[in-house]
């Protein structure tokens, strides 16, 4: 493992492990896998894990603690680095603050120390190989955990993301004795209900005129179908991805908790990342994401991601 990371864990009794808020299975995976590793190796030390939760936690709740513990602390911040992609402000108040990720974003927060590898699948890899490393013992929860959240952003080893340290990692993982079909059954069973919505979702989305396809959710789809807003923005992108006359797609989710519409955008070949940055959010090349004040917005998203299109064919 880094050699400061090992420093400032050795130095601190009270270790707080959060992340960005609306969690994706990576954001998860890489919290609890460090979480569990970090209370196998060092029992004695406090260690919480915090943040927003919704249906993907598979793991353990979030803990509550007193605001005044993250003074006396040392924060990690795993898989992200933009403030916009974080719950509240109290890790501002961190004693020590590590930033932990794997995106294209230039950090926009206070940070103490920061390990970046955008060569990394996903975030949950950077933990996971850190871990190896450094030949701690990593419990058959936190391989879990980590193996979870790199299949979550791989796509299951699809995208262009993966390396063969990619697939050391997940081998070194698996032969920690994890059960990888638990793992997929859970993240890939879906009720009748949810494919029945899928088919809704898909057979109404619109299509520009070069092949850019978008998919707008409003308070009243989420209301009318009883859903949540993570599950149509992250759940339902890729419903519009595989399709040969497609090159990018955009789904855009209103979230009644902020009252903004979050925006996921993804593409096959073309770097769309730059976009996302033009509007406060950021992430990988190929997929990434933003959120924005009004539906306005999301059409001159549409037409920045068309205008790219039509700048790449030339």
């Amino acid at each position: 493992m880094d050699q400061k990371i090992i420093e400032l864990i050795n130095a601190h009794n009270k270790i707080i492990i959060t992340r960005h808020k609306d969690p994706d299975l990576d954001a998860y995976g890489s919290q609890f896998g460090l979480y569990y590793a970090l209370k196998h190796n060092f029992p004695d030390k406090e260690i919480y894990v915090t943040g927003d939760v919704n249906g993907l936690n598979r793991f353990k709740p979030m803990d509550i603690i007193e605001p005044s513990l993250y003074s006396e602390a040392l924060v990690f911040i795993l898989d992200t680095v933009a403030k916009q992609m974080l719950e509240g402000s109290l890790y501002e108040q961190a004693k020590m603050l590590v930033l932990i990720d794997h995106h294209q974003n230039n950090p926009d927060i206070r940070y103490d120390y920061y390990i970046r590898n955008t060569e990394a699948s996903s975030c949950a890899e950077i933990i996971a190989r850190l871990l190896i490393d450094n030949e701690w013992v990593i419990p058959t929860d936190s391989a879990t955990a980590l193996y979870t959240g790199i299949v979550s952003d791989t796509g299951r080893f699809l995208y262009k993301s993966v390396t063969a340290s990619t697939f050391e990692v997940a081998a070194k993982l698996i032969n920690l004795g994890i059960d990888i079909q638990s793992i997929y059954a859970q993240m890939y069973s879906e009720s009748l209900s949810m494919k029945r919505l899928k088919a809704v979702f898909f057979s109404t989305v619109e299509f520009t005129p070069r092949g850019i396809a978008y998919r707008k959710n409003d308070a009243e789809f989420l209301k009318k179908y009883n859903i949540d807003t993570y599950s149509v923005s992250r759940g339902m992108v890729n419903q519009m991805s595989g399709i040969d006359e497609v090159p990018i797609w955009a789904n855009f989710t209103y979230e009644e908790k902020t009252g903004r519409i979050l925006c996921e955008l993804r593409s096959k070949i073309i770097p769309i990342v730059d976009i996302a940055k033009k509007y406060g959010g950021g992430g990988h090349l190929l997929a990434c994401g933003c959120n924005v004040a009004t539906w306005e917005e999301t059409d001159l998203i549409i037409n920045d991601l068309d205008k790219l299109l039509e700048e790449y064919h030339g």
